[in-house]
């Protein structure tokens, strides 16, 4: 479809422009009915704020596969870039934070339910810190490579495989922040996932002040479209390198710093509890002469 006018601004992207895809709309219904089953099998009730964000998570796979934003991603690269970033880190983070595996554990039979325990067990080495984060940044750098990234806006098979590919590497970014395995071998604690946060930044950095950079355009494929609706496409390669750099970085530390917190009071917590349950268990100490301290 060809588009020739002014560039449109990210409102109009939101509501204009949709092009369903009947197939991935179809899989974001199946998988929101398979989580409501699992909300109505779970004998514990369930959290709402859980429920919202799994479909919201899949509600933003839909919107950055299927409305303006996805029309415009092979014409405007700061579009592409904002895409990526639902994908890769917003869309993730909200499906993770649905937690689908406790929900599963919660809601299978005991048979299916030791199965899945069974498959999370001979998975933890795949999904421990070191390959989720070295796969985020090695998936981040390679979609990027000009060759492969103007095969993509050629081929659209490879295209869709590049957005299931930042959706997967996104949720083995998030998995051990979010804890994604109920019973890790490993878990981070507050400052670790602050360290892990900053190993992840290099290849964010990377490409983000690459394109921004730039003089010239890197994707020549964005020249001739970028023209027809009146703008530079370096420079829109420069708003897309800094959506990036500077927005996908700063959305990350935010994030990264709440959950950081968060686990640093919980711990808090825990050792708040165990303190009392060993004063419980063998009560108040004695003084010298047999008094208890006052």
């Amino acid at each position: 479809m060809s588009i020739v006018g002014a560039a449109p601004g990210m409102p109009s992207l939101l509501v204009e422009h949709w092009s369903p895809a009947w197939g991935l709309d179809g899989a974001g219904a199946a998988y929101a009915c398979i989580y409501l089953w699992g909300t109505h099998r779970t004998r514990a009730r369930w959290p709402v704020r859980r429920t919202v964000s799994f479909m919201c998570g899949i509600g933003v796979v839909l919107l950055a596969s299927q409305s303006g934003i996805d029309t415009f991603d092979d014409r405007l690269l700061s579009v592409h870039m904002v895409q990526h970033m639902l994908l890769l880190l917003v869309a993730p983070l909200l499906l993770l934070e649905g937690r689908p595996v406790i929900l599963a554990l919660s809601a299978l039979a005991p048979e299916r339910r030791a199965a899945l325990m069974r498959l999370l067990a001979g998975t933890r080495r795949l999904m421990s810190p070191f390959v989720c984060l070295g796969v985020f940044s090695a998936a981040l750098i390679a979609t990027h490579v000009p060759a492969f990234y103007e095969a993509t806006l050629r081929h659209p098979l490879l295209h869709d495989g590049e957005h299931a590919l930042f959706v997967a590497s996104g949720l083995m970014f998030w998995w051990p922040l979010l804890d994604g395995d109920p019973a890790p071998s490993h878990r981070l604690g507050g400052m670790g996932r602050f360290v892990y946060l900053l190993a992840a930044m290099p290849a964010m950095a990377l490409v983000g002040a690459y394109l921004n950079r730039a003089p010239t355009l890197v994707y020549p494929g964005y020249g001739a479209p970028a023209r027809a609706l009146g703008i530079s496409a370096v420079t829109d390669q420069q708003q897309a390198g800094a959506i990036m750099w500077v927005s996908g970085s700063s959305f990350m530390i935010a994030v990264g710093l709440r959950l950081a917190m968060a686990s640093m009071m919980l711990e808090e917590r825990r050792q708040a509890a165990r303190e009392r349950h060993a004063l419980l268990a063998h009560g108040p100490r004695r003084t010298a002469s047999g008094e208890r301290p006052r």
